[in-house]
């Protein structure tokens, strides 16, 4: 399920539990797609920072991803670039957990 949020950037929507909508990348703050979680639109760079999460942002918080898109993502972090590729699935390795701070698309 997905929720429009008003103050969320254009592509970017709220997801309520651990499956993400199809054309959506999704990302969750804990492992094992649990916790609060965005989708974001192929297409749509985002600044993980505008996405809030309590007193803080999701910005390097994310531990768990689904690309549900016909796009790579770009998940970038301030030392190093990483791609997840279409249809694949992830939880950050504990060296990459909680790091990336923007999303950017390979199109």
């Amino acid at each position: 399920m997905t929720t429009q949020h008003t103050q969320l950037p254009p592509g970017v929507v709220e997801i309520t539990g651990s499956e993400c909508p199809p054309g959506t990348l999704g990302m969750w703050r804990d492992y094992r797609r649990q916790g609060p979680a965005y989708g974001v639109g192929a297409g749509y760079d985002v600044d993980l920072s505008r996405l809030p999460v309590g007193s803080s942002s999701m910005a390097r918080n994310v531990s768990s991803w689904v690309n549900m898109t016909q796009s790579d993502a770009k998940l970038i972090s301030r030392t190093k670039t990483r791609v997840l590729r279409a249809g694949e699935s992830m939880e950050e390795p504990s060296q990459e957990n909680d790091t990336v701070e923007r999303i950017e698309w390979v199109m």
